[in-house]
């Protein structure tokens, strides 16, 4: 009778144990699986960002009297997302929660929309919308 006892208790201890180590896999798995879809919406908010501050460094870069029409989607993926420039100095895009701040350069005018934005540069000073 004491043998069976043990048998059973050794079973049960083993079958905790083992539920125990799967319940960790699958905790770690699943926090992965978050950390991973976090790290793919601020990248998604930072290529927005990105693709704004590319025009704005382009229009930097060459003479006066430089103008472009450039897009930027209404939405990502299906999902709306936020866009504005802060004070002329600051592209802040937010993206399922997901903020992304770019410094732009100095003498910047105006507010980057979401659809078709134009962009100029005029005496020095670049002008978006």
């Amino acid at each position: 009778m004491h043998l069976k006892s043990q048998s059973a208790m050794e079973f049960v201890i083993l079958a905790s144990f083992m539920l125990l180590v799967i319940l960790g896999f699958f905790s770690l798995a699943s926090s992965r699986m978050i950390e991973a879809r976090v790290e793919g919406n601020r990248k998604i908010s930072e290529d927005i960002a990105k693709f704004a501050y590319r025009e704005v460094e382009i229009a930097k870069s060459v003479n006066d009297g430089y103008s472009r029409v450039f897009e930027i989607p209404q939405s990502v993926n299906g999902v709306n997302y936020t866009l504005s420039v802060i004070d002329g100095r600051e592209l802040v895009v937010n993206y399922l929660d997901e903020e992304y701040v770019q410094f732009l350069p100095i003498n910047v005018t105006g507010n980057i929309l979401k659809g078709s934005n134009r962009i100029a540069k005029i005496n020095g000073i670049i002008l978006i919308n």
